[in-house]
């Protein structure tokens, strides 16, 4: 493979992912075995990730084949676990068991092999109930936002939250919860199964039961 081919490939992943990383679209990964090398890196530029328990691990193995990562892992994992667990495994080349992806963070959660793909669907359908565009808001001010410093952080939030703020389905919502308030001189989340059902729908309900 030429260094050309390598590197237009390396930089059409690297688009891929942070696509994903803007996108409105919750990605959740569904690691029902081992995740090495590419692989892992695949299910850390997702949203959450789901790994199977058994005899599976996922890392980065990189160094054992005299090379180096190259399609993002050294960055999203230390953004995942932090900088000195992240160093220490990926300069061994040593993976994680899914027990220990869990502690660490490098996983989200660890189910039996057979119920991998079923929960990794239940969540994106459960996190999908809420504002793709709040959604796509929220992923790209913590993806991007988090590794700029804390000032040039804040104004890209600032600039994500007044693009969302501004727009119809927000006003909408907000003069509603607004209304609701002052109609029951109790703000609705205050109330713990108001909370829980908002949780469950994606969406606050007014005491009338409509949803706002």
């Amino acid at each position: 493979m030429t260094r050309l081919k390598t590197l237009l490939q390396l930089d059409a992943l690297h688009a891929t992912f942070l696509k994903m990383n803007a996108s409105g679209t919750i990605f959740v990964a569904a690691l029902n075995g081992s995740a090495l090398a590419i692989g892992a890196e695949f299910g850390w530029a997702c949203d959450l990730r789901i790994m199977a328990d058994g005899d599976f691990v996922i890392g980065l193995s990189e160094v054992l084949l005299a090379l180096t990562p190259g399609g993002g892992g050294p960055q999203r994992l230390t953004r995942l676990i932090g900088t000195r667990q992240s160093l220490a495994a990926i300069l061994e080349g040593k993976p994680f068991t899914p027990a220990e992806a869990l502690v660490l963070g490098a996983v989200d959660e660890v189910v039996s092999q057979n119920k991998v793909l079923e929960r990794a669907i239940e969540r994106a359908e459960y996190l999908s109930l809420r504002s793709k565009k709040s959604l796509g808001a929220i992923k790209r001010s913590v993806y991007f936002g988090n590794s700029m410093s804390l000032s040039d952080g804040l104004q890209f939030e600032h600039a994500e939250f007044f693009v969302i703020d501004q727009s119809k389905e927000t006003q909408q919502l907000m003069l509603e919860y607004i209304a609701t308030t002052e109609g029951t001189v109790e703000l609705p989340l205050l109330d713990r199964t108001t909370y829980d059902r908002a949780l469950s729908t994606g969406r606050i309900e007014t005491h009338s039961n409509e949803l706002i």
